[in-house]
């Protein structure tokens, strides 16, 4: 790797379903990022609200595998940061939803967590989130680690 610092990167919970919910290219895509993860090729961040996100699903189902595994990769580890919804989050989250009425809570409390903690990129499949947040935005696919690296812009 061409730098000594690792790109500090926000995933969505999209990318989270699509690793343990999904087949096919999608997982791969998923697991591609939290491989690079791993090796600290990047950094990985996300919020608490992201458990909040993904569990219900396994809950309702009666999937305690499921649900178990969601509690593990949301914590902390060397290469992962799973940020708090603070009060200074929530008021940078009150700021990005002014005057946009469809920015949903949810979107906006990532996107807040995403910039109070300097990433560089957040990855999400979400395409309701507007570009112009102050972070950005990453499509999730075939490209995500070429996106997030750097190397396409």
């Amino acid at each position: 790797m061409g730098s000594s610092v690792s790109p500090k990167v926000y995933l969505d919970t999209n990318v989270f379903l699509a690793a343990y919910e999904s087949a096919g290219a999608r997982s791969d895509h998923a697991f591609w990022i939290f491989s690079a993860i791993e090796s600290g090729d990047i950094q990985g961040v996300t919020s608490e609200i992201t458990l909040a996100e993904l569990l219900p699903g396994p809950v309702e189902e009666g999937n305690d595998d499921l649900a178990d595994a969601y509690k593990r990769i949301l914590s902390d580890g060397p290469n992962m940061e799973v940020l708090p919804v603070t009060r200074e989050t929530l008021i940078e989250t009150a700021v990005l939803r002014a005057g946009r009425p469809g920015l949903k809570l949810p979107d906006a409390i990532h996107c807040a967590t995403a910039l109070r903690a300097a990433c560089t990129a957040m990855v999400t499949d979400d395409r309701r989130i507007p570009k112009n947040l102050g972070v950005r935005i990453v499509p999730f696919g075939p490209h995500v680690l070429d996106h997030v690296r750097g190397a396409i812009p």
